[in-house]
């Protein structure tokens, strides 16, 4: 209910939370109907959307990480963006190749198009090296010698 873009999808769980989950829903559910929201507030109801920020703001805080605010951060949507970059890397790094990847990431995120996902996943400096890896080893097979990335002419 109430998802993004109005589609059903599965989350992936690592075994740590997904164990914290099994507990949960074992002490929780049976006492919710199908129409309550896992995580209610106190009141029953769903979550305003100002409180999440507030629980933000708290973490960051606790963690001694500094808000820069008006927009620069760290915002909710930036976890976003680096479990983007960290999951297509991942997937690039055990062998999956870039343009098998993004549709894979697309999907999960949830994204209606391809280009909504290009948007997060930047070439970061972890990245690049191994862009210019793969790259070299094309162009290699087609042209019959390592070409130089940085070459002019």
């Amino acid at each position: 209910m109430e998802t993004k873009n109005d589609c059903e999808r599965y989350i992936v769980l690592g075994p740590e939370i997904k164990s914290l989950f099994e507990q949960f829903s074992d002490k929780c559910f049976y006492l919710f109907s199908d129409d309550d929201y896992i995580f209610p507030s106190a009141a029953g109801i769903r979550r305003k959307e100002n409180r999440l920020y507030d629980i933000h703001r708290m973490i960051l805080k606790q963690a001694g990480i500094p808000y820069i605010g008006g927009g620069h951060g760290p915002r909710i949507h930036d976890w976003r963006h680096t479990f983007a970059v960290r999951a297509f890397k991942q997937m690039v790094d055990q062998g999956m190749d870039m343009y098998v990847a993004l549709p894979v990431l697309s999907t999960y995120l949830g994204h209606k198009t391809i280009y909504a996902t290009e948007r997060y996943v930047r070439l970061t400096m972890e990245l690049y090296p191994y862009i210019g890896e793969k790259c070299s080893a094309k162009f290699q097979r087609v042209f019959g010698k390592a070409a130089d990335l940085h070459e002019t002419d």
